[in-house]
């Protein structure tokens, strides 16, 4: 399932380098649904999947409870362009519309590059924790919801309410996370695969202007400001993979109203720059491979501290051990029968193979 995301991955981006010369492509197609609407949402992705090629298979990402294409279709231009309606009407299995649909083959580049780290990250679960400065365990609600919003119409589709994970509400636990003290608890299951973790004050003050007169006088209006310091944090590893400040300023009349001006702008803000970084992760982020090794607890952390030293490989996680048998998996460029071919030549473990692919392999050790 991950290969084939990949492989969608890889698709997208080779989108992104078309020439801008490259014409949009008329094409004629039938859409069915169970309504107008969704009959010629039906017919957009047909047309969009006869030109640009099967890695749009929409149903496959559904199935796979990824990410949602439909809606790009939709949302933008830069797939679809002019729908010219031939015929249509309702049909046994709904309604039926046959259209004549331009398809663009140089997709829209700032809409690619909005959805770039969804799908370089396989739609990453994503909690967003805004924690008081001063406060341990106090959330800011109010900008944990705003900075979901956002991050939602900004096409991440998972994105994980920490008020109804139990484990995210660890007010020692999210402290030592953000300080990058990964507790023994990490690794556990959070829901989610990433924590957007930050930590906000706000404050109001009320605007003076000079009197002329060697002093100044107060007015209606009050100033109000807010400061973040935001942490992504790998929830698996504990690993802090980037970090970002947010300042933003409201004017209004009211102190309310101030410091809830300067947080819509400061979720706004937070929200673009989660999206950067994330594009960043995503840009850093390699194929995932898969060792499944049969062995003593001592001899497959071992293998792991192995693992970790072979060029290409950016993280190690024992995700599962029991029973003598391990799941490892691996963040790295390198295919899975390179690693194996490089482990037997440097590692002083005895390593048995018992299969062996690019993105996996079983190995005994001893």
């Amino acid at each position: 399932m991950r290969l084939k995301f990949k492989r969608l991955c890889l698709c997208l981006a080779a989108l992104l380098t078309l020439s801008s010369t490259v014409l949009a492509k008329e094409v004629t197609v039938e859409g069915v649904g169970l309504d107008r609407e969704s009959a010629l949402r039906d017919a957009r992705r047909v047309a969009v999947e006869e030109v640009v090629g099967t890695f749009v298979d929409s149903r496959t990402l559904v199935e796979n409870s990824m990410l949602q294409l439909d809606s790009i279709y939709t949302k933008s231009q830069g797939f679809v362009g002019k729908v010219t309606v031939l015929s249509e009407g309702a049909v046994a299995a709904g309604y039926q519309v046959r259209a004549t649909i331009d398809v663009n083959q140089n997709p829209d580049p700032s809409l690619l590059a909005q959805v770039q780290a969804v799908v370089t990250l396989n739609d990453p679960r994503i909690a967003v924790i805004v924690l008081k400065d001063g406060a341990p365990g106090v959330h800011e609600e109010r900008i944990e919801s705003a900075i979901m919003d956002k991050l939602i119409a900004k096409n991440f589709t998972h994105i994980v309410d920490p008020k109804i994970v139990a484990g995210l509400q660890d007010a020692r636990m999210l402290e030592s996370l953000y300080d990058g003290r990964p507790t023994a608890s990490v690794g556990g299951s959070y829901g989610a695969d990433f924590a957007v973790l930050g930590k906000c004050r706000t404050t109001t003050e009320q605007v003076s202007i000079p009197d002329f007169k060697g002093g100044y006088k107060a007015t209606a209006l009050n100033s109000g400001r807010s400061e973040m310091t935001v942490k992504i944090v790998r929830l698996d590893t504990g690993a802090i993979l980037e970090t970002f400040t947010v300042d933003s300023s409201g004017l209004e009349f009211g102190g309310n109203r101030a410091e809830t001006e300067s947080i819509k702008a400061m979720a706004e803000d937070s929200a673009a720059k989660v999206e950067e970084k994330f594009r960043r992760i995503g840009a850093r982020s390699n194929s995932s491979v898969q060792i499944t090794a049969a062995g003593d607890y001592g001899k497959i952390t071992a293998l792991a501290e192995d693992i970790r030293r072979i060029a290409g490989v950016q993280n190690v996680v024992i995700r599962e051990q029991a029973s003598g048998r391990a799941i490892i998996d691996v963040d790295t460029s390198q295919t899975a029968s390179a690693i194996v071919q490089m482990l037997k030549s440097q590692s002083k473990l005895g390593i048995f193979v018992d299969s062996v692919s690019a993105s996996s392999a079983k190995l005994m050790v001893s």
